[in-house]
């Protein structure tokens, strides 16, 4: 399911790249080797180069939730979650955003925040599979 997830990230930010002015090369080379590391499991240099592409870019949503991403697969709960908070400010109707962020909050523990951002991303994208799966095994158990 990860690597499903990225390749939507991956089709989303390609597709909106000749939208976004922000993006010169140098920002491209950095979201595409961050991109690479994410799909390859080296979630620190896809921070550092996700930094990068922040830093460049702090306006956009998508680069958060590929930070957040990371972050996730890393274990440091609480940056993906400010990651995704930031990045569902930037983009109140983010399915991914608020995807990770429950992930990060049933991780952590919270159970009552997971569901409730797992029926938010479904109620902005009704086919994200990772929200409906995540959402059917909470109200399981």
């Amino acid at each position: 399911m990860k690597k499903l997830f990225v390749v939507f990230i991956i089709l989303f930010v390609f597709s909106n790249l000749n939208a976004q002015q922000a993006y010169n090369q140098t920002a491209l080379e950095h979201l595409k080797r961050g991109i690479e590391y994410l799909l390859s499991g080296d979630y620190n240099n896809a921070v550092i180069s996700i930094n990068h592409v922040i830093r460049l870019d702090p306006r956009s949503a998508v680069n958060y939730i590929l930070r957040a991403r990371a972050y996730y697969e890393l274990n440091d709960l609480e940056k993906a979650i400010a990651d995704c908070t930031h990045a569902i400010r930037l983009d109140r109707s983010n399915s991914a955003a608020f995807t990770i962020r429950g992930n990060a909050f049933i991780k952590n523990g919270d159970t009552a925040k997971a569901i409730e951002d797992w029926e938010a991303a479904l109620r902005f994208n009704p086919n994200n599979e990772e929200a409906k799966h995540n959402l059917q095994l909470a109200k399981k158990q």
